[in-house]
């Protein structure tokens, strides 16, 4: 993708997310922001069989679908949860739902590109990396960005990432496929073969991908996004 196709998938994606968040609540029915996506919570459930006190990074964290689930589990513990996205609506409404759901004394909010954030070596024992990673610029971004999450996390710690691959969008009025506005769209299994390479070593626990369709209002004719969403949990073991 060139630069202008990746700028225009980029403004696409923040007009969309922005205009998301300004007219649904967290946790609204019958939006994709109702609930966390079961798979995070139960790789946080494995971890706290272990350790309750968790220092948590949710990347691409929109208004907080999974910092605030994650930070509510953790609210009577030393924990902390960071919560990174790109978009001031984003962080701005993470900040006032962390309030609202009194979770703000273990939740902070950071504005920053996934693709350039410096993570702390060693810093973390969890980390979501949810519907974000697929806008990153390139395959090589991509790599680089998960070489750094690695990094950042402690032995033991783990690691959920989603990704939606293969996408495909229509025009839901008259059926006209269009090109999809992502900035990275790998076919389901170049992304499985890139992420199996890059967390050799570390024991997976979860993969697994599921068509999904949703319908947006990104252009100036609603349209049906599909995709299959690749679920992918990993573990660090030493």
């Amino acid at each position: 993708m060139g630069n202008q196709q990746f700028e225009a998938a980029r403004q696409a994606e923040a007009g969309y997310h922005s205009n998301f968040y300004k007219n649904n609540e967290l946790f609204e029915d019958g939006t994709w922001m109702s609930r966390p996506m079961p798979m995070v919570m139960e790789m946080l459930d494995r971890l706290l069989v272990h350790n309750a006190e968790l220092r948590v990074l949710d990347l691409g964290c929109g208004v907080g679908r999974h910092t605030i689930s994650i930070a509510q589990r953790l609210a009577q513990t030393n924990s902390q949860v960071i919560g990174v996205d790109l978009l001031d609506e984003a962080v701005d409404g993470l900040k006032k739902y962390a309030k609202q759901y009194k979770v703000d004394h273990i939740v902070q909010a950071v504005k920053a590109d996934v693709e350039h954030y410096q993570i702390q070596p060693n810093g973390f024992d969890f980390i979501a990396a949810c519907s974000c990673l697929e806008h990153t610029s390139s395959k090589e971004a991509l790599l680089e960005t998960v070489e750094r999450l690695k990094a950042g996390t402690r032995i033991g710690g783990i690691h959920c990432i989603t990704m939606s691959t293969s996408v495909e969008e229509k025009e839901i009025r008259t059926g006209r496929p269009i090109e999809p506005l992502i900035e990275l769209n790998l076919p389901t299994s170049e992304a499985i073969a890139l992420l199996e390479q890059a967390y050799e070593g570390w024991n997976i626990l979860l993969q697994e991908h599921v068509s999904q369709s949703i319908n947006e209002e990104k252009y100036d004719e609603p349209t049906e996004f599909r995709c299959e969403l690749l679920r992918f949990a990993v573990q660090r073991d030493s």
